[in-house]
């Protein structure tokens, strides 16, 4: 059985619920979630008018929450907030006097609009909040089946090389992301392997992370400007190999370096075994 088709079954086999990420949503450019949610509180406008056309409904500002529960489940708590304020507004402004006005007659009505964004913000934070823990669990999952593919497939790996492409193919697909493995001799020598070249800085840090044999982050000096955060793996006394991951700015998953470090435990000690 291929690494690709095993790290597949895996994940299809790890429970999950579907959510907002399955469809993409979540991945939406910024701009397009938050001119979805501005479509989706029009729309509660809409649906309002509909109703107030015809007869008086002394909770019709509770529509717009409809929009920001969607929001939140779709694509979070910025989004949701930006359709709870705009629900708000619109509301102020077609369905209380005087109407087609920002200006609020009735004292009442002020109470009214404040309370329509307060519970906007808790249905919003409530969601979200709720959204990112099933989100977090559903990766887990995820993330544990494809883990026990990689590890099966290093046992059954027959050379350095052969575990230096597992680790990065099964890396690559977890974590979605541009991965290089980077092999450190004796001399000095450096093999890497990578789709994309790495610049002279991002080598150093690499270097770095295997002298200190710690982590070396992205974005701390003097590496801010590498793409790259590298994990070291130990292999033997006189040879190291540094694993890189890019991760997009301020994207940096959470608790990635529990995956990586397990990882690079796995790896160093298939390693070893080739050795012997």
């Amino acid at each position: 059985m291929s690494l690709n088709s095993e790290l597949s079954q895996s994940a299809t086999g790890a429970a999950r619920t579907p959510d907002a990420n399955d469809l993409g949503l979540s991945d939406m450019p910024l701009v397009l979630q938050y001119l979805t949610s501005l479509v989706l509180a029009g729309l509660a406008t809409a649906v309002a008018a509909g109703f107030d056309r015809y007869e008086t409904i002394p909770n019709l500002s509770l529509i717009y929450v409809l929009p920001v529960v969607v929001s939140s489940v779709a694509f979070g708590l910025g989004p949701a907030l930006f359709s709870a304020l705009h629900g708000a507004l619109a509301y102020n402004f077609f369905f209380t006097e005087p109407r087609f006005s920002l200006v609020v007659a009735d004292t009442a009505n002020i109470w009214a609009i404040v309370l329509l964004f307060v519970i906007g913000c808790i249905t919003s934070t409530l969601v979200s909040s709720n959204r990112r823990d099933k989100s977090e669990l559903n990766r887990f999952r995820l993330q544990l089946g494809k883990l026990k593919a990689y590890t099966r497939q290093m046992i059954a790996a027959t050379s350095v090389e052969q575990a230096k492409s597992i680790t990065r193919a099964t890396l690559a697909d977890v974590l979605r992301r541009p991965v290089a493995i980077i092999y450190i001799g004796p001399d000095d020598e450096m093999e890497v392997v990578s789709d994309s070249r790495l610049t002279d800085l991002e080598i150093d840090a690499a270097r770095a992370a295997s002298g200190s044999n710690t982590l070396v982050a992205a974005d701390v000096y003097p590496f801010d400007n590498s793409r790259f955060d590298f994990w070291p793996v130990p292999a033997t006394v006189d040879q190291t190999i540094a694993i890189g991951v890019a991760f997009d700015p301020g994207r940096r998953p959470a608790n990635v370096g529990a995956l990586m470090e397990t990882v690079a435990l796995i790896l160093a000690a298939s390693i070893e075994r080739y050795k012997e």
